[in-house]
């Protein structure tokens, strides 16, 4: 008999503090949630983060060339991500087939932006200082769009949605960043990006 009390008292002990312990972690997830230091679980906005962040650590020298392939490399690792998911986890035929021509592409030009680097002057151009803001500006119209956007966790969705603000940053960044440019491999790289992807933005608004 004191052996089967002995029991009750032992799980009874190890539920309460199971309950304890679920309790403190839902009141620690939710307080996190409101002061802003959650993590998404979205996988398209996950990736979005990524890049945001890394664009962010990327490194600037004030000169133009240098500091737009800085900050587009991580920016296209964005959107490759992104289009990975949709050829693993997608439904639309079309999309899938255009998240492979967008891997396709952006590759390529990351490799191309990773060995101007190698090479690359560091040396500030002129306007230095406006070409950091203009630059910088640029990424406004994304940050309000991920913010502005409702995400229902379907990969197809979720990718046109998040994709249109993404690409429409790499355009406002090129278009930024031609006025300062002093390399033509780097000016092709941009002109590329603004008549590629403008193009993509406006089939992507007909999904």
């Amino acid at each position: 008999m004191k052996r089967v009390i002995i029991t009750l008292l032992v799980v009874t002990a190890i539920l309460t503090a199971c309950n304890q312990a679920e309790q403190k972690k839902q009141v620690n997830e939710h307080a996190a949630m409101e002061h802003g230091s959650s993590k998404p679980t979205n996988m398209m906005m996950q990736a979005m983060d990524v890049s945001m962040m890394a664009m962010h650590k990327a490194k600037m020298t004030g000169n133009a060339d240098y500091d737009f392939a800085s900050m587009m490399i991580p920016h296209h690792e964005g959107a490759v991500v992104m289009a990975k998911a949709v050829v693993a986890n997608g439904k639309s035929p079309e999309l899938i087939a255009f998240s492979k021509k967008v891997i396709e592409a952006q590759q390529k030009e990351i490799k191309m932006l990773s060995e101007f680097l190698k090479t690359a002057s560091e040396e500030p151009t002129e306007n230095a200082a406006q070409f950091k803001k203009d630059l910088n500006a640029s990424m406004v119209p994304m940050m309000k769009g991920m913010e502005k956007t409702t995400l229902t966790n379907n990969v197809d969705k979720d990718f046109v949605a998040l994709m249109i603000p993404h690409h429409q940053s790499a355009v406002d960044m090129a278009i930024a960043y031609l006025p300062y440019c002093n390399n033509d491999k780097i000016r092709a790289i941009a002109e590329q990006i603004l008549s590629s992807q403008q193009e993509e933005i406006a089939w992507l608004k007909t999904q």
